[in-house]
């Protein structure tokens, strides 16, 4: 009878005892009720209560990530856009996160909405569309305003985006299109005034080529030519007598002026007329 009533209290003694042990994980507190009323804030760690008398609530002290529902919201100039945003919110204070409200992320993603709402109420959609750090600053400084009363803290607020009305997107991406068709046919007529400019050039240069060719050819004929009639009339001086010598000195000027060309003629053609004359 009595082993049996030791192995009874045995056996109540390591449910008391592990019943009475409470382990805190390192990112949590724990909110202590002795009585249905709050007695302490627990640390980390292991710690001893009164079974059916003490209760213990965890909270994780992690930061969450909170991602509010995409919400259309009107801006000042009467535009409806839809704004999706994501929240890094941290619990500060164990206590008033389980006794001041029931469901703490919940009216924190709740807030940060209506605070978002009101702030683009009071934009335009240009400065909506193109001010998302400024407008991710002022609902951080708004909503920490509000929180830092009570037990939470938040930690940083993105905007993940910001969808402007359909016929508006419909109207900047025909403008993106207009505008990449614009660049490409710049780049197509810059490319063929290009073309055009290196043509021209290229013609320039053989037509200049071309003529240097011929003048060249040109001089060098007229050099033979006058090389030619030096050689005759030289000739004629060295190897015939008077009237053979004036004879040939005449064949060879009826045949340079053959061909209509022009030429300086010096005093000695003169006197040979003379001696003709003479003669």
């Amino acid at each position: 009878m009595w082993s049996m009533l030791s192995i009874l209290i045995a056996v109540f003694a390591v449910i008391f005892l592990v019943a009475s042990l409470v382990k805190v994980s390192p990112h949590q507190k724990a909110v202590k009720e002795r009585l249905s009323k709050y007695q302490q804030t627990l640390e980390p760690g292991w710690h001893i209560i009164i079974p059916l008398i003490d209760h213990v609530q965890k909270v994780d002290m992690r930061e969450r990530v909170i991602n509010t529902p995409p919400q259309e919201m009107i801006t000042k100039d009467n535009a409806v856009v839809t704004v999706d945003a994501v929240i890094f919110t941290q619990i500060y204070d164990p206590a008033k996160a389980v006794y001041e409200i029931q469901d703490a992320f919940l009216a924190i993603s709740n807030l940060s909405i209506t605070t978002l709402r009101a702030i683009i109420g009071t934009m335009t959609l240009d400065q909506v569309l193109w001010e998302r750090t400024e407008i991710n600053v002022k609902v951080q400084t708004e909503l920490s305003e509000e929180t830092a009363k009570r037990w939470v803290n938040i930690n940083k607020i993105e905007i993940q985006r910001i969808d402007p009305p359909r016929e508006l997107m419909d109207a900047m991406n025909q403008q993106k299109i207009a505008q990449q068709e614009k660049r490409a046919a710049i780049l197509t007529a810059e490319g063929a005034k290009e073309s055009a400019i290196r043509e021209a050039e290229w013609i320039k240069e053989k037509q200049v080529l071309e003529a240097t060719g011929k003048a060249e050819a040109i001089e060098r004929l007229a050099i033979a030519r006058a090389k030619a009639t030096e050689l005759e009339s030289q000739a004629a001086v060295d190897y015939f007598k008077w009237p053979a010598v004036i004879q040939e000195q005449l064949r060879v000027i009826e045949s340079s002026m053959k061909d209509n060309s022009k030429f300086i003629m010096g005093n000695e053609v003169f006197d040979l007329i003379k001696k003709l004359k003479i003669g």
